[in-house]
């Protein structure tokens, strides 16, 4: 795959002893691809300018951010390899207004995006850049940035036009997944690139102290204080409000739209838009607006916000972060507010219906709230001590974390805990395995799926596909089709993701572009 899109496999030989570069390491998957988190040096692992290591916790870094990416990987390797003609309606993307399970994979891979951009760039957060003149320099990462989102954007072309049929060529989409995550990616990370810089403390010149205000100094400070604004509040209120505004103020003048005065798919400014630009040939399955148009673009980069302010706290606190209790209350933090978001969004949803077609506000509230409690969790379970290391078992008695699970839960779970220490139960390896090579595990899934619902199949005297025939004759004809659907889906998972995935970690392999 790397010779055809870009990528390349890192191999890494000592995970403390790499070149440093772009805040990670030789062998560890760039942060800045929307899919990888820096890992082997992130915000907890750190360690300030000009202090020595007595001073700073000792060296560590969050499982948390490979862990909570692992997870979204998971559930898109789920998603992705049911048999929609059989399916369950909660595996399946909701049809206009509603929320499935399918419906929180993209915001999941969203907010890991934006977790990773002050992450794997955050010199810009540090102390030491308020000394060097004009700012650390922008043009790499302004580099690294176009040609990453580039890369992002012509994968996700690939994959639209895979298997390269002419009846596909002819309707060829021009966005997609990852077409939105190169969007995405490329605004959140030019928005951290600029406005960063304001999150920094306010340093007085020496032998400033006493003296009055310059109307340069108050300028600066005018001129940060906007910066901070913006880059906090002002960019996603900006964008929803965009949205609002655009939405209900215009009227589609269509014959058919006439006498719809409510949000209609297709009737909605998204529908007009994608339809006047490339044309319903070329939109998703011929129909009127595409699931990844450019306005529900607008809202969707409010998702990867949110997962931008969690990393710019993670590198920002890195000693909060560097300890078992300090964990544990940043995590508390996080399921509050999550929960908040949810709360706001179910609200929101009475006025402006949940959908994720239209990528409505109240989707994304919803969503980044439900995103941020999953990572809250897997955070205070991997890197908080209520997950048993099976690496280090000392150090989870030591903390007392596993003597409060065990009261925690019923004794019959007590094996079952015993048996994760020993490392029978290697769930947390596994989701780190897959979440340190995202992308390449979702274009693999892409392929595998469309190579195999492109074979054709005779079965019975009825055209099928690979896919669908296999699973029919060997699950389907025996137990309920949904639940054929999932245990198929299942059998992949654990069959072939997850061993390649553990294969590529313990040979130090990973694909970033």
């Amino acid at each position: 795959m790397s010779g055809t899109v870009g990528s390349r496999v890192v191999s890494r030989i000592d995970a403390y002893n790499g070149r440093k570069g772009d805040g990670a390491v030789s062998g560890q998957a760039s942060a800045a691809i929307p899919f990888a988190i820096p890992t082997a040096v992130d915000a907890s692992t750190a360690q300030p300018v000009g202090q020595g290591p007595e001073s700073v916790p000792a060296r560590r870094r969050l499982k948390a951010l490979d862990a909570s990416r692992g997870s979204v990987v998971v559930l898109r390797l789920f998603i992705g390899s049911q048999v929609a003609e059989i399916a369950a309606p909660a595996v399946l993307h909701a049809n206009g207004f509603g929320l499935t399970v399918a419906d929180l994979v993209f915001p999941g891979f969203l907010f890991a995006m934006g977790m990773a951009v002050p992450v794997s760039m955050s010199t810009f957060l540090r102390p030491s850049a308020m000394h060097e003149p004009g700012g650390p320099d922008r043009r790499p990462h302004l580099l690294r940035i176009g040609r990453r989102a580039t890369l992002l954007y012509a994968i996700g072309m690939f994959l639209n036009a895979f298997p390269f049929l002419p009846e596909i060529l002819e309707h060829l989409r021009f966005v997609g997944v990852l077409q939105r995550l190169a969007v995405v990616y490329l605004a959140v990370s030019l928005l951290y690139l600029t406005c960063a810089w304001s999150m920094l403390p306010v340093s007085s010149p020496a032998g400033s102290e006493g003296k009055a205000a310059t109307p340069a100094g108050t300028r600066s400070r005018v001129v940060r204080s906007l910066a901070r604004t913006f880059l906090l509040g002002g960019f996603p209120l900006t964008c929803v409000a965009v949205w609002i505004v655009a939405t209900y103020t215009f009227h589609n003048p269509w014959p058919e739209c006439a006498d719809v005065h409510v949000l209609a798919p297709d009737c909605s400014l998204e529908a007009y838009i994608d339809t006047n630009m490339w044309g319903v040939g070329h939109n998703f399955d011929g129909g009127k607006f595409d699931p990844e148009g450019l306005m529900s673009t607008l809202v969707a980069v409010v998702n990867c916000w949110a997962g931008l302010v969690v990393g710019m706290d993670i590198v920002r606190n890195k000693r909060r972060y560097g300890v078992t209790a300090g964990v544990r209350r940043r995590a508390s933090l996080l399921l509050a507010v999550g929960v908040m978001c949810v709360g706001a969004g179910l609200a929101l949803g009475l006025v402006i219906p949940i959908g994720k077609q239209l990528w409505t506000p109240s989707y994304a509230l919803v969503t980044i709230g439900i995103t941020t409690i999953g990572f809250g969790l897997v955070l205070l379970a991997l890197d908080g001590g209520l997950w048993p290391s099976p690496h280090s078992p000392a150090g989870v008695a030591r903390s007392g974390a596993g003597s409060r699970l065990g009261r925690w839960l019923p004794s019959a779970c007590t094996g079952v805990t015993a048996a994760a220490r020993r490392g029978r139960l290697p769930v947390g390896d596994t989701l780190v395995a897959l979440g340190r090579n995202p992308l390449f595990f979702y274009v693999l899934s892409e392929l595998v799926t469309d190579t195999l619902n492109y074979i054709p199949v005779r079965y019975h005297g009825e055209e099928g596909s690979v896919w669908s025939v296999f699973a029919d004759v060997g699950l389907a004809s025996w137990m309920p089709a949904p639940l054929a659907s999932m245990v198929w889906a299942l059998l992949w998972l654990f069959l072939f993701y997850v061993p390649l995935a553990r294969l590529l970690k313990t040979r130090g392999w990973y694909i970033r572009v």
